[in-house]
C-alpha cells in the first residue's frame, strides 16, 4: 500500500539529509530512504573490530558568523547540537623542496606572519595572496547573506560591482595561473599554501582559483573543525530531525524508479536490497541525493534526455584512496605534532606535478610514492578511540580505471603492497610507526564507487571548471532537486549548501 508523503529523499548522504532535515523543520512529512545499512553516506563512521574509522571527515572549514553555511546549522540547531571540536594549526607540509617542515597555523595575521618569515622574498605575493582570499570569502558571504532579500539587491544595485568585484576579477581564473600571477616560478611558496588541492582537485591547471580560494579563507577565518564522535553523529541528528518531525528514514532500499504523473514527480518506487518487496510511495517532492547520472536511470526513458542534458558537458570528481591504521601507541611518541599534515615526496617540485598522483595505484609500488595527507584523529578529543587502538589515517588520489580488469585476489593483494610501501614511507619520517600498527585497512576508488554509488567513484561531486556555472538545484523535471555536491561542490559544506539550496527552492515553489 502506498504512504503519503510530502518529500522523499533517495539517499541520505549529507546533502539529502540536510535538504530532508530543512524541509521537515518548515512543517512537511519527509521519508529518506538509503540503499546501505548505514545512513550518511560519506559522512559516516564504521567498525572494524576494535578500531572505528571514520569514513570521509578530516575537517570541516569555517564555522564563523560569516560562513555560508553557518545559517543552515543554525536553523537546524547543529550549532548546539554537533560538537565541534578545533583542530589547530591548519596543516603541517613536509617536502624535500621546504626543507624544514612548513606550519600554516589558524588566523589570518598568524598564517600570513608565518608564510612570510618562511618565504621573505615573497611578501609581496603574499600579501596579495592572502587578501585576494578574503576578499573573495567576503564577497560570497554577502552573496549568502542577501540571497533571499530582494529588497537589498534593489538597494545596492548601483554599488553591487564594487560588492562583488573580487568574484569578477577572478571569476575565470585557474589556481595555476593566479598563483603564478602572485609568485612566478616560486614552487615551494605555492606548494606551502595549497598542499590540500586533493581536498579539490589533481590538477591545478582547470582548478577555478575561486573553489579554491572560498574554501581556504574560510579555514584561515574560521579554522578547521572535526565533530567529536565523528561524522556520523551529525549524520544522526539529521535523521533524528526528520523523524521528530514525523517523517521516516529507512535503510537497505533500493530506489528503482521516480515516478511521474505528467511533466511532474509524484513519488518513488523502491525495493529491500535483499529482496523484490516493490513499494511506491507518492510525494511532490523528490530530493535526489545521487549523481544525476543515478538519478536519470530511475527516470522514465523518455524523460531522461531533457533531464540529463544540463550534466552533459560535465566529469564526475576525482575519488580516493584511504589507509586507516590502528596504533597501539598514540601519534605523539613517534614525532607527530599535528592533526593535519602533507607529505609531498621528492619527485614532486612543482604545484602541477599533482596531476600524476591518480595513477599509482594502476601498478605495483615501484620507486615512486604518492603524495598524501597524513591525519593522526589522536592528536584532538576526537571521541573516537579514546583508549586505543589510536586511529591515523593517510588519504590521497585514485582513479577507478586503476582497478580495472584484475580479480578479487590479484587487487587484494596490489592493495597490501601498497599499504606496505606507504606505511613504510610513513615510517621515515615518523619513526617507529610503522612497528605500532596492531590494525589496517585500505579503500580504493573502487570502494568509493561501489558504497557512494557515483561514476568513477567520485567524491566532491562534479569536477571544478572555470568556464560555467555550478547545476542548480533545480531540475528540468518539476518537483525533482538535486541535494548533494553535485551543485554545492566537494566536501562538507558543499554538500551541506547543496542541501540547504535544494531545500529552500522545493519551499519557495510550493504553493501556499
Amino acid at each position: 500500500m502506498s504512504r503519503q508523503f510530502d518529500a522523499i529523499v533517495i539517499g541520505s548522504g549529507l546533502g539529502g539529509l540536510t535538504a530532508g532535515a530543512l524541509y521537515a523543520r518548515a512543517g512537511h512529512r519527509v521519508l529518506v530512504i538509503e540503499r546501505n545499512q548505514n545512513f550518511g553516506g560519506a559522512a559516516t563512521v564504521y567498525r572494524h573490530g576494535a578500531l572505528a574509522i571514520e569514513a570521509s571527515l578530516h575537517e570541516i572549514d569555517g564555522l564563523d558568523p560569516k560562513d555560508p553555511k553557518a545559517p543552515i546549522l543554525q536553523s537546524l540547531g547543529l550549532d548546539r547540537d554537533v560538537p565541534f571540536v578545533d583542530v589547530g594549526d591548519l596543516h603541517e607540509v613536509r617536502s624535500p623542496l621546504l626543507g624544514e617542515p612548513f606550519i600554516l597555523p589558524h588566523g589570518l595575521d598568524a598564517a600570513l606572519n608565518a608564510a612570510k618569515k618562511r618565504f621573505p622574498r615573497q611578501g609581496n605575493g603574499l600579501d596579495g595572496y592572502f587578501e585576494r582570499i578574503c576578499a573573495i570569502r567576503h564577497a560570497v558571504s554577502t552573496l549568502s547573506e542577501h540571497q533571499d532579500d530582494r529588497g537589498w539587491w534593489l538597494l545596492n544595485a548601483p554599488t553591487l560591482p564594487w560588492r562583488l568585484w573580487p568574484l569578477i576579477r577572478d571569476r575565470h581564473s585557474t589556481l595555476s595561473e593566479a598563483l603564478q600571477r602572485l609568485f612566478g616560478d616560486d614552487e615551494a611558496v605555492k606548494l606551502a599554501l595549497a598542499p590540500n588541492i586533493a581536498y579539490y582537485t589533481n590538477d591545478p591547471d582547470t582548478m577555478p582559483f575561486l573553489s579554491f580560494a572560498i574554501p581556504q579563507a574560510s579555514y584561515l577565518l574560521g579554522g578547521g573543525h572535526y565533530i567529536r564522535g565523528g561524522s556520523q553523529v551529525l549524520s544522526d541528528r539529521l535523521v533524528a530531525i526528520v523523524r521528530e518531525a514525523g517523517g521516516a528514514c529507512e535503510a537497505t532500499r533500493d530506489a528503482s524508479a521516480i515516478l511521474l504523473e505528467g511533466d511532474r514527480v509524484c513519488g518513488v518506487r523502491h525495493h529491500a536490497r535483499d529482496a523484490q518487496d516493490s513499494q511506491e510511495d507518492i510525494a511532490p517532492i523528490v530530493f535526489g541525493n545521487a549523481a544525476p547520472s543515478v538519478l536519470a536511470a530511475m527516470l522514465p526513458e523518455q524523460a531522461r534526455p531533457g533531464f540529463s542534458a544540463l550534466y552533459n558537458d560535465r566529469c564526475p570528481s576525482i575519488s580516493l584512496w584511504t589507509i586507516s591504521l590502528g596504533l597501539s601507541r598514540r601519534s605523539r611518541e613517534f614525532g607527530v605534532r599535528r592533526y593535519s599534515t602533507a607529505i609531498l615526496p621528492a619527485w614532486v617540485t612543482a604545484l602541477a606535478d599533482i596531476r600524476q598522483a591518480g595513477t599509482f595505484f594502476r601498478d605495483d609500488p615501484g620507486t615512486r610514492i604518492p603524495p598524501y595527507s597524513f591525519v593522526a584523529y589522536d592528536q584532538i578529543d576526537s571521541g573516537l578511540n579514546p583508549d586505543g587502538p589510536y586511529l591515523v589515517s593517510m588519504v590521497g588520489v585514485d582513479l577507478l580505471a586503476n582497478w580495472a580488469n584484475h580479480d578479487a585476489d590479484a587487487k587484494r593483494m596490489r592493495r597490501e603492497r601498497w599499504m606496505d610501501r606507504i606505511i613504510g614511507d610513513l615510517d621515515s619520517y615518523f619513526p617507529g610507526i610503522a612497528n605500532a600498527v596492531v590494525q589496517r585497512e585500505m579503500s580504493t576508488a573502487e570502494t568509493f564507487h561501489y558504497y557512494l554509488n557515483t561514476p568513477e567513484g567520485a567524491v566532491y561531486g562534479f569536477a571544478p571548471q572555470t568556464r560555467g556555472f555550478m547545476p542548480l538545484a533545480k531540475t528540468r523535471i518539476d518537483g525533482l532537486y538535486l541535494a548533494s555536491a553535485f551543485t554545492g561542490g566537494g566536501g562538507y559544506t558543499g554538500a551541506i549548501l547543496g542541501g540547504g539550496w535544494a531545500a529552500r527552492a522545493a519551499i519557495a515553489a510550493r504553493p501556499h
